[in-house]
């Protein structure tokens, strides 16, 4: 945390500040030994690595159609645009980023993907991104894009455009531009629609900056309705105009809002409380058609929203579920005769890829790599539930879904590799060895398989261009057998029983439960639920499954007599007034099936050739790596690939009246992270002089000062299980000359000194619950050594220990930190490095050559409000932290005749931190803020200090 700074220009400066440089950031760095390669289309900048060539020929031409049609509705054509391709990691995911502007794709598809193809789904969001800003950018003020570069675009975007709209507008775009979407999805749609109908509307503030108190559904969901719902009354150029708005008036107070209230009449305030009482209605009509009302619970009351995931049902009929909730991390659970029992931790599983069969659990689980951001993999891990031996399986390709077969013998997985070619394969369960492949249709992907009673046979969900289908695997012969046509609605969750398969489909616009009779082929729906159903098991008696409520997803069951048994209507494409009012307004569905066989020329991308990329400035000095605003000058840069940043400026201190010109440089594509830094300018300070008369009168002399900063780092990360471990060893070397002006006193030291820092810093950290305010139980160690070499003036040495342990509180979310601290200095001269260990709350520092600091902690969450001062600042949680401080210092002085001395002090400091944690004027970034009181008994005195913080880490 922050002191407070109480300069008004600085706040206001900062907080400009604080809505831009999220956009400084880099989403991490790829393995040094990748050969880059790029594809230079009309619109796009393809950078990729080596080996993803064919796919990225294929996915230029996905992009550049999606450019025909996914700008239409904003107005507004974007400009070129670099796209970067991380292939080595096992994350989903897509984001654009501004300042610098890219857009990074993470192209492995995971087991929740709709019956859309990945790479399109991507395409077609992401790009609207692209369109957001570049509107929103080139319609800025010249004068405001030549004072801050790309910036301009991200700061107005961060003050004024909401973030859901942000979100809700590309969900929007890949639902009327395709024939699927999320917003098509009942699985995408059920939260908002339990959230309204079981605990009513909350309020904007609540909806739309999320709650620690209830669960909120995020910004996608929520952006859907309102971006949706708003444009469906309102036209398609309402938030075209609104965007206008914001890029033209950058300066105007709430311009979104401006824009809502000349078109519709109201805020966006008032408009999410008629569009959501509307939806309510509408959702609680739907409810009367519902019919499974005689469904058995089967978990406890949870006191917050909690998951009960991939049921397993044994022959006693006690169930193993994945249970996830917001006070606690994930845990593999047991439930008999209505009683829970943990058994065991996982690390993070990924999604749908739980499963067990005769005593064992089988879960694919991330993995970190130890150095590399997008290298990490999945492992697959195996849990004997009798013996407690556990298994991990680690392969080239990433593997999803694993299932267990009949025998026990062997287990069934989705590979996927590096190119984006997906197989079914099956390995031997003792070693892992992989002892055949299958491939699915047209490179078709695979989800969920399930194995028959005999192992002959494995079913699964294919998605073709079509759409998604059951299928099945003859594992003798190879062949494969679609069992249903390909539809647009989604389905998944595969598992066999008797003859039958179980799944999950989305074709009556609620998630249910049906099942495929494998003789008759023909398919029933099973259930009839509210907001929806999924991993259906059925035992002969009873059918099991996870159902959706408000506060998340039970365990349930319905009884054989009670099943609704309704033939499936074989629809292709689900129907909603909300999505098919959207797709009329775009008046086209993106046709990726016509795409040209031509292929783009291929060149090198060379790394070292492209590592500046200036793309923003300032008419100020903005430090980064704390967002401190000074007056000055700022040029900033980052490479493409995330690896490379630099930072250029001119700094000047308001209180010496002086300024530095300042460099740094940070390169993150080595094994070793690498950092230098320059700094040139003028240091003032002010010396007595004694007069004749006895009087001293006081004069100010400057000096020049330069300085270089070299450091190497080798960040490492650890993680299996719960517990994720970090290593890092660290080397810098700083040299810092002093040289006279003109106004330097004669006897002003000349010269130089320098110094080496050695660190090696460890943590081994259990994985925190959303709610966590510290973890659970953890564990840091950081040793510190500065050493002067020789030559030079003379500042001695410093070696200093700190150790942090982290335990649970007495009740869940609370959290006790101790801290340890020990120092010593070894310098003959009043000059030394700066001290490591901390001193206790409240008191200044003091020279001293050795010091011992404890302190402890207690946080505790005191209440979530979600309590909304105006506009001002929503209040989401109150917390408190009891400490005590406590300081050991000695100082090691010389008489005159040069025998030493030692002073030794012990200081207290304890008292108390009030804080709320929110956002101020609706501005995604969380903040905290509080008030420290301490009591200082050495002085018998009372302090106070303001707290201040923001986090970009949850944008």
């Amino acid at each position: 945390m922050k002191m407070l700074k109480v300069n008004l220009i600085v706040i206001i400066l900062q907080l400009f500040t604080h809505a831009v440089s999220a956009q400084y950031y880099s989403t991490g760095s790829d393995p040094a030994n990748i050969k880059w390669l790029q594809i230079d289309s009309e619109n796009f900048q393809l950078i990729f690595p080596e080996e993803y060539e064919p796919t990225a020929q294929h996915l230029s031409k996905i992009l550049e159609e999606v450019y025909k049609t996914g700008y239409r509705t904003l107005g507004k054509a974007p400009r070129k645009i670099s796209v970067v391709i991380h292939s080595h990691t096992v994350n989903s995911n897509g984001m654009v980023a501004w300042s610098p502007k890219r857009m990074e794709l993470y192209p492995t598809p995971h087991q929740k993907i709709y019956a859309q193809d990945w790479l399109e789904e991507l395409a077609i969001h992401e790009f609207r991104h692209v369109v957001q800003m570049d509107k929103i950018e080139t319609e800025l003020p010249f004068i405001l894009r030549a004072m801050f570069g790309e910036q301009a675009a991200a700061a107005a975007v961060a003050a004024y455009v909401p973030f859901w709209f942000l979100e809700g507008d590309a969900v929007v775009s890949e639902t009327a531009l395709s024939h699927s979407g999320r917003g098509r999805n009942p699985y995408f749609l059920m939260e908002n629609k339990a959230q309204a109908v079981e605990n009513g509307i909350y309020s904007y503030d609540k909806a739309s900056l999320g709650s620690y108190k209830d669960y909120v559904p995020n910004r996608y969901k929520f952006g859907w309705w309102m971006t949706g719902g708003i444009r469906a009354e309102f036209g398609d150029s309402v938030w075209s105009n609104a965007l206008d708005e914001v890029a033209t008036k950058p300066l105007s107070v709430s311009p979104v809002n401006r824009v809502l209230k000349r078109i519709t009449g109201e805020n966006k305030e008032n408009l999410y409380q008629k569009l959501f009482a509307n939806y309510r209605n509408y959702w609680t009509q739907e409810l009367d058609s519902t019919s499974s009302k005689s469904m058995k619970v089967l978990t406890p009351e949870a006191k917050s929203y909690t998951n009960y995931l991939y049921p397993q049902i044994d022959k006693q009929h006690n169930i193993i579920a994945y249970k996830q909730s917001r006070d606690d991390i994930g845990r593999i659970v047991e439930i008999k005769n209505g009683r829970e029992t943990v058994l065991f931790t996982p690390g993070t599983i990924l999604e749908e890829s739980f499963s067990g069969r005769s005593g064992k659990l089988i879960w694919s689980e991330r993995r970190a790599h130890v150095r590399w951001d997008h290298a990490d993999r999945s492992v697959i891990v195996l849990l004997d539930l009798r013996t407690g031996i556990r298994k991990e399986f680690a392969f080239e390709d990433n593997l999803f879904a694993p299932k267990i077969s009949p025998d026990g013998d062997y287990f069934a997985a989705v590979q996927v590799n590096l190119t984006n070619e997906y197989h079914l394969g099956i390995f031997d369960i003792n070693d892992g060895r992989l002892i055949r492949s299958y491939l699915l249709g047209n490179n078709d992907f695979i989800f969920s398989p399930c194995w028959d009673e005999t192992a002959e046979r494995v079913f699964c969900i294919g998605l073709s261009e079509q759409g998604k289908y059951i299928a099945e695997i003859n594992l003798q012969s190879g062949q494969v057998s679609p069992l249903t046509a390909p539809t647009y609605f989604n389905i998944r969750n595969l598992s066999y029983e008797d003859s039958s398969l179980m799944y999950t489909s989305a074709e009556s616009g609620v998630d249910n439960i049906f099942r495929l009779n494998l003789d008759s082929k023909e398919s029933m729906r099973l259930t009839s639920v509210a907001f929806g159903a999924d991993y259906g098991h059925f035992d002969g008696e009873s059918l099991y499954m996870s159902n959706y409520t408000a506060n998340g997803y039970q365990l349930a069951k319905l009884s054989a007599n009670n099943l609704l048994n309704e033939p499936s209507s074989g629809s292709s494409l689900i129907s909603n007034p909300l999505a098919d009012t959207l797709a009329r307004q775009e008046q086209a569905v993106i046709d990726f099936s016509a795409l040209p066989d031509s292929s783009y020329s291929v060149k090198p991308y060379r790394k070292f050739a492209h590592l500046f990329n200036f793309h923003s400035w300032a008419p100020a000095y903005i430090n980064l790596n704390d967002y401190e605003v000074r007056p000055g000058v700022s040029l900033f840069s980052q490479n493409k690939l995330g690896t490379a940043t630099a930072n250029l400026g001119y700094d000047y201190d308001w209180s010496q009246r002086a300024g530095k010109i300042r460099a740094n440089f940070e390169y993150s594509g080595f094994v070793p992270v690498i950092r230098a830094e320059v700094n040139y300018g003028k240091r003032k300070a002010i010396y007595g002089v004694i007069q004749q008369s006895g009087d001293t009168t006081y004069q100010s002399f400057s000096w020049n000062e330069l300085s270089y900063e070299f450091g190497c780092k080798l960040p490492l990360t650890f993680s299996g299980g719960k517990y994720v471990q970090f290593l890092q060893p660290e080397i810098e070397y700083t040299h810092t000359r002093l040289s006279h002006d003109w106004s330097t006193p004669n006897e002003a030291h000349s010269g130089f000194y320098h110094g080496v820092t050695y660190r090696l810093y460890f943590q081994n950290m259990v994985r925190r619950a959303e709610l966590d305010l510290l973890p659970r139980w953890g564990q840091a160690v950081d040793f510190v050594f500065k050493q002067n070499p020789s030559g030079g003036a003379e500042i001695g040495n410093l070696k200093a220990v700190e150790t942090f342990l982290y335990f649970p509180g007495v009740l869940r979310n609370q959290s006790i930190r101790i801290y340890n601290g020990y120092q010593e200095k070894f310098a003959d001269t009043k000059a030394s490095f700066s001290d490591v260990v901390r001193f206790p709350r409240g008191i200044q520092r003091i020279n001293c050559t050795s010091l011992y600091t404890f302190t402890i902690d207690y946080m505790l969450p005191l209440a979530y409000p979600d309590f909304s001062l105006g506009r001002l600042f929503y209040l989401k949680r109150l917390r408190t932290s009891c400490f005590y401080d406590f300081a050991s210092l000695h100082e090691q002085l010389y008489n005159d005749d040069k025998t030493e001395y030692r002073i030794s002090e012990k200081l207290i400091s304890t008292g108390i931190e009030i804080t709320g944690d929110g956002h101020f004027l609706r501005l995604p970034a969380p903040v905290s803020i509080g008030l420290r009181s301490m009591y200082l008994p050495d002085f018998k005195e009372t302090r106070f200090e303001l707290i201040f913080s923001i986090s970009f880490d949850s944008i």
